[in-house]
């Protein structure tokens, strides 16, 4: 009988050596799936904007793909913290665009949010955004940078939460002789062309004119 109890609990720890990773595995298996019910992904994932040299006037279109890798829907937001100085960051404007649909259209610095997207297990959108530098801003706006971060935030049925992230630096155009911008070669040309031909044009209703009335005198 005590070799029958010395067998059989032989044969139960083999059993549960044996059958403890094949269990194992399966945990791993069901965690992971868990794990993946809620995925978001975005393109590009790093610096959506590298920005330098921008001046009063410019603008900064880019579009970033937003993901559902993930086996069930889930609802995304986007958010905008600044993450450097706030000088150029308060003036900077900011578009969103998804197609037509316009989600945000004002300044950087007031961007909070948009109302939530449901985005369905397996499918994409693209968000069109862009950075306008304001005609405005003057001098005093040169040499600066400013630096921010995007935060998708995507939120499941059962209140279970992923958040990726992605950046963007913008670099005002630097301090010059003659201010903000200097005009370029080709610019100075054109203006010394548009001020010929209207000066040439003018030479010309001045004789029409002064013809007309020698005509009118001879008369």
């Amino acid at each position: 009988m005590t070799k029958f109890f010395r067998l059989f609990t032989f044969l139960l720890l083999i059993s549960v050596i044996c059958f403890y990773p094949l269990t194992s595995v399966f945990a791993d298996v069901d965690n992971d799936t868990t794990e993946n019910d809620i995925v978001i992904s975005i393109s590009p994932k790093e610096n959506l904007f590298d920005i330098t040299n921008m001046k009063p006037g410019d603008w900064a279109p880019r579009t970033i793909t937003v993901q559902n890798s993930g086996s069930k829907d889930f609802v995304y937001q986007m958010q905008l913290q600044n993450s450097g100085e706030k000088k150029l960051f308060n003036e900077l404007l900011l578009e969103v665009k998804e197609g037509d649909k316009e989600l945000y259209q004002g300044k950087l610095a007031g961007f909070k949010s948009f109302p939530g997207r449901k985005l369905s297990s397996g499918t994409e959108e693209n968000l069109d955004i862009t950075i306008r530098f304001p005609e405005h801003l003057g001098n005093d706006f040169q040499g600066l940078n400013s630096a921010f971060t995007f935060s998708f935030t995507a939120e499941g049925k059962d209140n279970t939460t992923v958040q990726v992230m992605t950046t963007g630096q913008v670099a005002s155009v630097g301090p010059t002789s003659t201010g903000f911008s200097q005009p370029s070669t080709s610019t100075n040309i054109f203006f010394l062309i548009l001020f010929g031909t209207i000066l040439v044009a003018s030479g010309i209703v001045l004789m029409i004119i002064r013809h007309y009335r020698r005509m009118k005198i001879a008369q």
